[in-house]
């Protein structure tokens, strides 16, 4: 993960207040940041860059798993039309073997592959 944000970690050094001009205005708009006498304070405008990023990262992940939730239910959706069985009977499929107490996961193994097409 360092070897891919090298450049960006050695950018960030040398001039610490450049990250906040490339926020998007989603994120901080710069008319939301009060401006003194002399213009907008670098050191006021990261101070509200730090104190927002958590929540937007947060918002972020939120997105990216609601994203990869849909993804899934569309390829279980998928393979259901091509097992060629009902909804009904899907929700109903149980493990042919009794199961550890600890497990939580049940695997479906058809005995052909099935195509999915997850975008």
């Amino acid at each position: 993960m360092f070897d891919l944000h090298r450049e960006n970690l050695i950018k960030l050094v040398q001039d610490p207040n450049k990250w906040v001009d490339s926020l998007p205005s989603a994120i901080l708009d710069r008319v939301e940041v009060a401006s003194g006498m002399f213009g907008i304070n670098p050191e006021d405008l990261k101070r509200e860059g730090y104190k927002r990023l958590p929540e937007v990262l947060e918002r972020v992940e939120s997105i990216i798993e609601t994203s990869r939730r849909l993804e899934a239910y569309q390829a279980e959706i998928q393979a259901i039309a091509q097992l060629g069985i009902s909804f009904h009977d899907w929700l109903k499929l149980a493990p042919s073997e009794t199961k550890p107490d600890e497990a939580e996961l049940m695997y479906i193994i058809p005995s052909k592959p099935l195509e999915l097409a997850i975008s």
